[in-house]
């Protein structure tokens, strides 16, 4: 089994980064009279947006590599027997984009068996495509990042998805609520704006991501190849209650992970 080369990723995204664009800028034309498809639970929904600018996504990526899968946020998952599974969210923080909140973006991945290869990822409102592949880098509209030094966790700004407490165990909830408070108390800022400012680990504006939700493939799969090429590690760390990923530096990554462990 070929396994994808550096020109092959390059070239793909290449490819993808105008198709994204025009996704995102679909997202801001319907952004002023948004449209409620479908009610997933009390507080999820999907938009007309989110539906057409997959089904776009799709299109494209399809047309392009036939033989691949497609596995969107909102249409399911389309097998293949190529080992190649594209992953789309069209609109990444929807609840924010039907409130009229700016933290929103395109998220496309590719990952070969299962591990995420390249991804990118578009803020339509800033205009700032974060784009990586294997061995590539990682790249803010077209120009490499360079890596940030690590800092301890007392001076470190963590951004944590902490995900929703209902269907929980009181025991998980306590232990929860415990660990929230043990970040809190010995970071420098915690920030709980869910996945959206996730990416901005690259930048500097935040030192660490941990999620303790229950965030989507199709949400993980471009953020975990762009924070890891981008010389952040990557781990999913085992507790009582189920792996959480962690992304950050040393030695910061190692005293979130006993945080979490213990």
């Amino acid at each position: 089994m070929e396994e994808p080369t550096k020109k092959f990723l390059k070239e793909a995204v290449s490819y993808l980064t105008p198709v994204i664009k025009k996704a995102g800028k679909m997202s801001l034309k319907s952004w002023s009279k948004i449209e409620i498809a479908k009610q997933k639970d009390v507080r999820d929904i999907a938009t007309k947006a989110d539906i057409e600018i997959e089904n776009f996504l799709k299109k494209n990526i399809l047309k392009k590599w036939p033989k691949h899968g497609f596995w969107g946020e909102e249409g399911g998952k389309q097998s293949s027997p190529s080992p190649f599974l594209w992953m789309a969210d069209p609109i990444d923080g929807t609840k924010f984009y039907v409130g009229l909140a700016p933290f929103f973006q395109t998220y496309v991945a590719l990952t070969f068996e299962r591990k995420p290869v390249l991804g990118l990822i578009y803020n339509p409102l800033s205009d700032q495509m974060f784009s990586a592949y294997q061995g590539g880098g990682t790249f803010l509209n077209g120009k490499k990042i360079s890596s940030k030094p690590p800092v301890p966790l007392k001076e470190a700004m963590i951004n944590l998805d902490f995900g929703g407490m209902s269907g929980r165990s009181p025991e998980e909830k306590k232990w929860m609520l415990n660990k929230l408070s043990q970040l809190t108390e010995r970071s420098y800022r915690l920030r709980m704006i869910a996945g959206a400012l996730s990416v901005y680990l690259v930048t500097g504006a935040i030192d660490a991501y941990v999620d303790m939700g229950s965030s989507k493939p199709q949400e993980l799969a471009a953020r975990i190849i762009i924070m890891r090429e981008a010389g952040f590690k990557v781990e999913k760390v085992k507790t009582a209650f189920g792996n959480k990923l962690v992304v950050a530096k040393e030695p910061l990554l190692s005293e979130i992970k006993q945080i979490l462990s213990n």
